[in-house]
């Protein structure tokens, strides 16, 4: 039994993955079990679900899913829905980008008076760098030159530093969070178990690969009650105490680091190592709740960076195995010199050490950086949240779930039961699951797979571009 030609299947995403096994529903109060779904009853012997990847060159569909998720999930966090109470728009928020510091000077695309505005000289300097090349660019660069992003001299260029900072940052964001109560509890004239007692500060947090080859961070900071996005805050969190604590943390956090460039790069680097950062350029600006137009815009400027591939065109969507496969890989000089350096540092034993010190965690198996080396060494999520912010991508995807069983039911002319007869999400009864990995690719074989060897002789598995 083969899949029906154009049938879209686990939602029409790219890659899919297939399954073999079953669902028994159990009834909670006898401990009866029934089984629900088996994976042999489908087309191949296996059941296809989405990839659920978030890159848009790697599954457009799933990115598609994965982006509206996304937003969903600030947009509840900011104007209430998805289990968030209404009165979450009254409650004092705060947009805050957060750059990495200069490495170098590279090529970028300055405009006078913000995106509408002339483009001005990319670095109008003159002279020569230490390596005899030149050490400013007059051009006015465009939005689609391939210079964007990469260093005017690439020795010149802290690489050692980029790809440890990028390792680094999900430390320097928990310092940060940590400081930011200590200061808001201090300028509000509480210890910190007093500020817990009386407020609760929430965020949501999206990474963003820049051209350069560095993470910025978009975070929603929010100001609830003790009791989360249920309970009021307090008077004191309406003014400019909160967005003033956290501009002197961010201007003084810093994570010690050990530093991969001392002595190439300058001979100012105190000799016990390095601090990572945050770079100068950072923006705290008040979230004006006026209307659902402003927390849209909120929210969709934060769902678009989630769905973008560490470099264009998607050549690094996926783990780098080994230098042989780096080397296949259509990258720009820069791009490839970041990986490269990932590598190097990664295969150092002293230096892996010594970066899982600064992490606070062991590497396992694998040096950090050769694992994270497809997105220049940085390790985190994407998008991170505190529980109380709002829902979560489980929730979400569980309504889904349920609606999408529901409308198949009503479609085909019967009520959406379970293996006792109630009603489909009834308490009474408990589904578990039980799965194997079989691999991805939709099924397009013609013959029926001989049993206990689902996908083998004469079937075609198609996998996904």
């Amino acid at each position: 039994m083969s899949l029906p030609e154009n049938r879209p299947v686990a939602g029409d995403c790219s890659r899919p993955i297939r399954l073999t096994g079953h669902v028994d529903h159990v009834d909670v109060a006898t401990g009866e079990v029934r089984r629900a779904f088996i994976s042999s009853d489908q087309p191949g012997g296996v059941l296809h679900v989405r990839c659920n990847n978030r890159r848009a060159s790697v599954c457009p569909s799933c990115s598609t899913v994965y982006k509206r998720d996304a937003r969903r999930l600030v947009l509840a966090g900011l104007a209430g829905g998805k289990g968030v109470t209404d009165t979450v728009v009254e409650h004092p928020a705060w947009f805050v980008t957060l750059t990495a510091p200069s490495f170098g000077p590279v090529h970028s695309r300055r405009q006078q008076g913000g995106k509408s505005g002339p483009v001005r000289a990319c670095h109008p300097r003159r002279g020569t760098c230490r390596h005899g090349r030149p050490a400013g660019c007059h051009e006015r660069h465009h939005a689609e030159d391939s210079r964007l992003g990469s260093p005017l001299c690439a020795d010149c260029y802290g690489y050692g530093r980029t790809v440890v900072w990028n390792a680094l940052v999900p430390k320097l964001w928990k310092a940060t969070r940590d400081a930011t109560e200590s200061a808001v509890a201090a300028a509000a004239g509480l210890t910190v178990a007093g500020l817990r007692r009386a407020a609760r500060l929430s965020f949501v947090k999206v990474a963003e690969m820049q051209a350069r080859g560095v993470v910025h961070l978009h975070v929603v900071v929010r100001v609830d009650g003790p009791d989360g996005p249920d309970s009021a805050p307090p008077g004191w969190a309406d003014g400019d105490l909160v967005a003033d604590a956290l501009r002197g943390v961010i201007g003084s956090v810093a994570v010690p680091a050990p530093d991969p460039d001392a002595g190439t790069l300058d001979a100012t680097a105190p000799e016990d190592g390095w601090s990572v950062r945050w770079g100068v350029q950072v923006d705290i600006r008040r979230i004006a709740l006026d209307g659902p137009t402003d927390v849209s815009r909120v929210s969709n400027y934060l769902a678009k960076y989630i769905t973008k591939s560490a470099a264009a065109g998607g050549a690094l969507d996926h783990p780098v195995r080994s230098l042989a496969a780096l080397g296949r890989l259509v990258l720009a000089p820069h791009v490839r010199r970041l990986v490269e350096t990932c590598w190097r540092l990664g295969h150092d034993p002293a230096f892996t050490a010594a970066l899982d010190a600064a992490l606070g965690r062991d590497s396992g198996d694998v040096p950090r950086l050769v694992r994270w080396a497809h997105q220049m060494g940085f390790g985190g999520h994407w998008l991170t949240k505190s529980r109380r912010y709002s829902t979560t991508f489980g929730a979400l995807r569980t309504v889904r779930r349920v609606w999408s069983r529901t409308l198949g039911a009503v479609l085909s002319g019967r009520v959406p039961v379970d293996a006792f007869g109630r009603l489909d999400g009834d308490p009474a009864t408990v589904a578990v699951g039980e799965w194997v990995y079989a691999g991805r690719g939709l099924y397009g074989g013609n013959t029926d797979p001989p049993d206990g060897a689902a996908g083998s002789g004469a079937d075609v598995w198609l996998a996904g571009p």
